[in-house]
């Protein structure tokens, strides 16, 4: 592989870094518990669905030259333009800031499961360190130390997956046939929810500028692809376990099971996964100011991922659960990544900005239209799940449904109707 080659490889990794957090463990781990491997086709959904938005939205990037908040500023114009900046930039901030409590205490987590010792200290000592890595690395140091940590991920996991006895028929199978059992509902939407994050769009698009088409496709197929089969094999691993409450349980039980060095798989993962969250997260912040704010001033970026890792590690430090903050902004994030979808959908096929060697077929777009779809589904059931927990009130997912349909109909009459326009 050209010197090229794997300077894109390595960059793209922050994807991979960035979406293989606690909460994928935490997911994936309780799916294979649950389910045994009956779900993996939700993981080679979520890393194709990935895969393709990233690669619209950089594509975007890469085709106008400039960043995704320009680019709606440039199509819907300055005053209209800010206000969706606005709408879809100020939920992801407040996501990055409530999920660095978790991230940090993640990678707590797998330091108490290798080492005896203070868990403030190693609060501390996380923070500090992801503190001095955003503040002297640029990118690539960033994507260097990522690509260590998913290294890490990638090892330990594949050796928790590898005690499970599944036959390659059965593997195929749960890969290529979806099945949703009863009372898995939430974990496929969870699974695809931790995949598909809003930040990692806006990651893609800023890391994007300056590249080429192919170069970036072989980048974040790579890196995506990686991230999913990390995740797989976390969901294989966990079919061996049963259900767990906390992860120190899970760790007495695959050292029941596999001996000590299941144990410090798990804690040797989740530390990786937990660290370079912390990291991606803060980092994801400060791209966002840069490329969707289209903010300059590097005080002014600075000062918004130094928020994000401070608000994490107050959180961390003092054990206190954000539960109500958390709830409010997943629900802000699900209503997110539908509308990033829809905008990326119109920008693609805008005629003004984009040449017609950077837009796609037809059959790009029904992938697109049913992505759009999935993460309304998504998106709205989150909402309805936080105003649903915070009143006391039943889920209404018949409704989240039929809205999503209606909502995909409308979205492809105006993708028809733009398109019409420009023949």
């Amino acid at each position: 592989m050209k010197s090229g080659k794997i300077s894109s490889v390595i960059l793209w990794s922050v994807i991979s870094a960035a979406f293989v957090g606690p909460g994928t463990i935490t997911t994936a781990f309780t799916a294979g518990a649950q389910f045994q491997i009956e779900l993996l086709w939700a993981v080679v959904f979520s890393a194709l669905a990935c895969i393709v938005l990233q690669e619209v939205s950089a594509r975007i990037t890469i085709a106008t030259g400039f960043s995704l908040g320009q680019n709606l500023s440039h199509k819907y114009g300055a005053q209209k333009g800010t206000r969706i900046q606005w709408l879809v930039a100020l939920p992801v901030l407040l996501g990055c800031a409530a999920y660095e409590a978790g991230n940090i205490l993640g990678a707590v987590s797998g330091l108490n499961l290798l080492f005896v010792g203070d868990a403030r200290l190693y609060t501390l000592g996380i923070t500090g360190v992801a503190g001095f890595v955003l503040w002297q690395g640029g990118s690539r140091t960033i994507s260097i130390i990522m690509t260590v940590l998913v290294g890490l991920m990638g090892i330990s996991f594949l050796f928790l997956a590898i005690q499970a006895e599944f036959s390659v028929q059965q593997v195929i199978r749960s890969v290529l046939v979806p099945v949703i059992p009863d009372g898995s509902e939430w974990i496929v939407l969870a699974l695809i929810g931790t995949t598909i994050v809003p930040y990692n769009i806006f990651i893609g698009s800023a890391i994007s500028k300056g590249s080429t088409v192919p170069l970036m496709r072989l980048g974040l197929s790579i890196s995506v692809m990686i991230g999913g089969l990390i995740t797989a094999w976390i969901m294989v691993a966990g079919s061996v376990t049963g259900e767990f409450t906390s992860f120190q349980e899970l760790s007495i039980k695959l050292s029941n099971s596999m001996g000590l060095a299941g144990s410090w798989a798990l804690g040797i993962g989740l530390f990786a996964a937990g660290f370079s969250s912390a990291i991606t997260a803060p980092y994801a912040a400060s791209l966002i100011a840069s490329t969707i704010l289209v903010s300059s001033n590097k005080k002014v970026i600075r000062s918004v991922w130094i928020s994000v890792l401070l608000i994490g590690f107050g959180f961390g430090i003092s054990g206190v659960k954000p539960i109500p903050v958390i709830l409010a902004v997943q629900a802000l994030n699900g209503f997110v990544l539908p509308v990033l979808t829809y905008f990326l959908i119109l920008l693609i096929h805008d005629r003004q900005f984009i040449p017609s060697a950077y837009r796609h077929s037809i059959g790009y777009d029904l992938i697109l239209l049913v992505i759009l779809g999935t993460t309304l589904l998504l998106g709205l059931n989150q909402v309805d799940k936080a105003i649903s927990s915070g009143f006391a009130v039943p889920t209404h997912f018949t409704w989240v449904l039929t809205v999503s349909i209606g909502l995909v109909m409308v979205a492809g009459w105006q993708l028809h109707n733009q398109k019409m326009r420009h023949v």
